[in-house]
């Protein structure tokens, strides 16, 4: 047996935990990621490497005392990988070297709570050591968010509290500054806050400090805000390297990197004309072009705004700041490089919540951590209006009352495995307006002190519900866990009721409620605990349950997040996607995860994630063949699913979309559960199959089969397969508005088209009844359902497939949870080429042959819940070949009508008018 000796931060093993070394190799792996996390990218044929050639004459001091920081922190952090995607990344960057001026635009995605920061401190300190002599990090657009930044920089680049060193001159060492380098670092911003934010850039602070640019890397880390940027523009002008050319100012010989953080918030120029730019869009080209050597690159997760910048730019345009006229320059289209770094196997992200399979069959079933409301309005709105937003909520609705108690029974469970010194939190989102969010804060915690009270007390009621609760949700969904989780962690585990009982008063005792928002003065409040989440002063964990409004919403981590009550306060859905603060790394308790929102947010991540992998998926494509970022752009410009995921206003779209469908596969994942919708889909499968004398060939699985296993019908009318897709009823948005069966119609370069029925050549299958089984609960239970169709002149007797629903069974949708319905012998039934094992095989094959393929199924209306019409539900499987003189269609954009509401009311996010 091994004792742990030493503590570690993020492995969730403690002092004195014993293991034997098998269940020690196992934790390691877990935490270590084996199945990395990796890189791709797409850049142009002007950037060329630079950075291994120049790797000599490199000191890395900063990064290597960044990394043994990392490293002492955070043993599990894959520092390795780290090293390997800065690497990558500053070798986009020009070398600061350079002495010719140089304007390098670039952009990062990663994935939300995902580690972006630790990139790129890591690449601050990288660059800095290659000579980068300015750093500017832009922070978002809050202030809470831009001093936690501040704070990130501080420990892991500056190695020095800035506060401290700006206020009182004192050198309060932390972080990378217990290793002693020749570099000193100074930052012309600190973490200091009274009321707001006066740590931002000030002029006078500057001044008095008197560090000259150029010489020692300086550091500023501000907001995304009208005063602060144009502040730092005059500053920067007035320095002694500054130069007027051209009746406009310029920095020379100070090669700056620009990192802008969360860059699809506020960066972007919203408006439709290149010579109307808005103000922070302004103001950030002005920076840039200040500097005659510049590298700018926009970290997000949600990059689709960021692709839609113009590349083209009025190189005459000015602007006037502090009285002084300067050239505003190009917009921040990532024109020289895009990477994308894909999240390691241990990163809880949206296809683990959400499930996906992308093009290639990789399946991601859903964990089982989703927990439906409906019961929340009243005493909430699902709207917060200005006809409504004075009546303010007298009472909790039962579903927070549970996700609460799933809170305590959370980390109950937590210190059962040796957790109780982590931070555990549980987020509250339910509306923007900061009376709203003080009184749910005062509810809230009014109801966690009742709940403490009673556990305190031992009284039998609390006790009993906690029981059932833990009984009836958290042993199945550790299962469900354990059963589908694609790395193995062994501290997620079965705990019995006692052991969890015996845990509940200390871990409820340490549980603080604090209401999130901008209002620092308590006497209009009913709840005063809005002290700032500070994970770092309590050594020994906070569990804390936060409640807020939009200082939630963007880039604030909560430590240990957990459970999370959200309603949706947003149109926006790459907002949305920002919002999901319960992504990230959760190592031994992602089994007590939950997510309690409506089955609608639900839908919409759904397709959100399915959007964001398969444009995932193309970049990777395109990057196997070398492409640039414009190509990129055009891609994604030409998505047929991106209207579900980002805002019209943002992209400047026209209303007319052209769209491609070249090498993709659109299918009926999410199909009505409507009588009038089966009916009326089954007819349109039979108007299809009116084929006259036309013949077909029957496949069977076994010669002995009675029910074939596919009909193949070759040589099909393209005219009759557009119809049936333009009249199959559906809404799925992506198909529902894309024209599809224009766009078969247009396509003369697919030399055949092919329909094949695939029908179930079982005699018993499996059928979900009850929802939620478990794999050893699989067994066949039931006869398979047949059905009679006629294909041109002759009757034929098929076989329904079975796809049981796992997700939101009751709601309005059949959702096939693993959002394809056909597999790779399917797709490959009308090719020549036969036995294929892998799909980009198969869809290379389909590319060569020039064949498009319909794919047919029937499915067992048993497999969803409340389907009782004695009609197989009929879905589909489009597989087109890449076509490479496309004709692409197009057609006009509308936002899901459900989601086309009004803008909640929000008079918590901060600097809105400076925008």
């Amino acid at each position: 047996m091994l004792k742990v000796i030493e503590k570690t931060k993020a492995m969730n093993i403690v002092e004195g935990q014993i293991f034997d070394k098998d269940e020690l190799f196992e934790i390691l792996r877990a935490d270590f990621s084996i199945g990395n996390g990796a890189i791709t990218e797409l850049y142009d044929e002007k950037v060329t490497p630079w950075l291994n050639d120049e790797k000599v004459n490199i000191n890395f001091d900063l990064w290597d005392r960044y990394k043994l920081d990392m490293q002492k922190n955070d043993p599990s952090f894959p520092v390795n990988d780290l090293d390997d995607f800065t690497d990558k990344i500053l070798d986009k960057c020009v070398n600061p070297k350079e002495t010719k001026s140089f304007d390098r635009r670039g952009m990062v995605v990663g994935h939300v709570q995902s580690g972006k920061t630790s990139n790129y401190v890591g690449l601050i300190n990288k660059a800095t050591d290659a000579g980068y002599k300015v750093i500017i990090v832009i922070a978002g657009t809050i202030s809470s968010l831009r001093r936690q930044t501040q704070e990130r920089i501080d420990s892991g680049y500056i190695g020095r509290n800035s506060s401290a060193f700006i206020r009182e001159n004192e050198n309060k060492i932390i972080g990378v500054g217990k290793y002693k380098v020749n570099t000193d670092i100074y930052s012309l911003t600190s973490s200091y806050y009274k009321s707001g934010d006066e740590g931002d850039f000030s002029q006078s602070v500057a001044n008095r400090l008197n560090i000259p640019i150029g010489k020692n890397p300086v550091v500023f880390v501000i907001k995304k805000n009208k005063s602060i940027l144009e502040n730092l523009i005059d500053w920067f002008s007035k320095d002694v390297n500054a130069k007027i050319i051209d009746g406009s100012t310029k920095l020379f010989d100070v090669p700056v990197l620009v990192i802008d953080d969360e860059a699809d918030a506020a960066s972007v120029n919203a408006s439709k004309s290149i010579e109307d730019i808005k103000t922070i869009n302004k103001l950030i080209r002005t920076l840039l072009n200040l500097f005659n050597q510049n590298t700018f690159i926009g970290y997000t997760a949600t990059p689709y705004a960021n692709l839609f910048i113009s590349q083209t730019h009025n190189d005459e345009l000015t602007t006037i700041v502090k009285n002084k006229e300067y050239k505003i320059g190009e917009d921040l289209f990532p024109r020289d490089f895009i990477i994308n770094i894909k999240a390691p196997t241990n990163y809880i992200g949206a296809t683990k919540i959400f499930g996906f399979e992308n093009p290639n069959g990789e399946t991601k079933e859903p964990l089982d951590i989703f927990r439906a409301i409906d019961d929340y309005d009243p005493p909430f709105f699902k709207t917060v209006n200005k006809f409504n937003k004075e009546d303010l909520p007298e009472y909790l609705p039962k579903s927070l009352e549970k996700a609460i108690k799933s809170f305590i029974l959370t980390c109950s469970i937590r210190r059962l495995r040796g957790h109780e010194n982590k931070h555990n939190s549980m987020l509250v989102h339910v509306a923007l307006l900061v009376k709203w969010i003080d009184k749910v804060a005062y509810l809230v915690n009014e109801k966690t002190r009742e709940y403490a009270n009673a556990i305190k007390a031992e009284d039998t009621g609390i006790l009993q519900e906690l029981k059932e609760l833990f009984e009836s949700d958290f042993i199945s969904t550790t299962d469900n866990v354990l059963e589908n989780l694609d790395y193995k962690d062994i501290r997620i585990k079965q705990h019995s009721w006692e052991e969890v009982k015996d845990e509940l008063k200390k871990a409820v005792s340490k549980i603080d409620v604090r209401s999130v928002h901008g209002t620092r003065s308590t006497a209009n409040l009913e709840y005063h605990n809005i002290e700032e989440i500070d994970y770092n002063r309590h050594e020994n964990g906070l569990s804390v349950i936060a409640v807020g409004g939009s200082r939630l919403s963007r880039g604030i981590t909560l430590e240990g997040l957990s459970v999370s009550y959200y309603l949706r306060t947003t149109k926006m859905y790459d907002s949305l996607m920002q919002m999901g603060r319960w992504f990230g790394y959760r190592p031994g308790y992602v089994d007590l995860c939950r997510l309690y929102t409506t089955e609608q947010i639900f839908e919409w991540f759904n397709h959100i994630t399915m959007a964001t992998e398969e444009m995932r998926n193309d970049f990777d494509e395109m990057t196997t063949s070398h492409q640039r970022p414009k190509d990129f752009r055009l891609k994604v410009r030409n998505h047929h699913g991106l209207m579900t995921i980002t805002s019209l206003a943002k992209l400047n779209f026209s209303k007319n979309i052209e769209i491609s469908f070249s090498g993709t596969n659109p299918q009926t994942y999410q199909l009505l559960k409507t009588k009038s919708a089966i009916e009326s889909n089954f007819k349109n499968f039979q108007s299809l199959l009116d084929i006259g004398n036309k013949p077909f060939e029957i496949i069977k699985h076994k010669e002995s089969d009675t029910i074939p296993r596919y009909v193949l019908i070759k040589d099909f009318d393209k005219e009759k397969i557009a119809t049936f897709l333009d009249n199959f009823k559906i809404d799925l948005l992506r198909i529902k508005n894309a024209s599809l069966g224009e766009y078969v119609m247009n396509q003369n370069e697919i030399k055949e088209w092919s329909i094949a029925i695939v029908s179930n050549t079982d005699k018993e299958t499996f059928i979900d009844f009850k929802g939620g089984s478990k794999k050893g609960e699989r067994s066949n239970n039931a006869e398979v359902k047949t059905y009679e169709i006629k294909i041109g002149n002759k009757n034929l007797e098929l076989g329904c497939s079975v796809r049981n629903q796992q997700l939101l069974r009751d709601g309005e949708y059949y959702l096939i949870s693993k959002n394809q319905i056909d597999d790779t012998v399917d797709r490959q039934v009308d090719l020549k080429v036969s036995n294929l094992k892998k799909n980009d095989v198969i869809k290379i094959e389909r590319e060569k042959e020039k064949k498009g393929l319909l794919l047919i199924y029937a499915l067992d209306e048993r497999g969803t819940p409340n389907v009782n019409n004695e009609i197989p539900i009929i879905g589909y499987s489009l597989h087109f070949p890449k076509i490479e003189n496309e004709v692409k269609t197009s057609y006009t954009t509308t936002i899901y009508d459900s989601f086309d509401e009004e803008m909640q009311e929000d008079d918590d996010s901060p600097n809105d008018n400076n925008l």
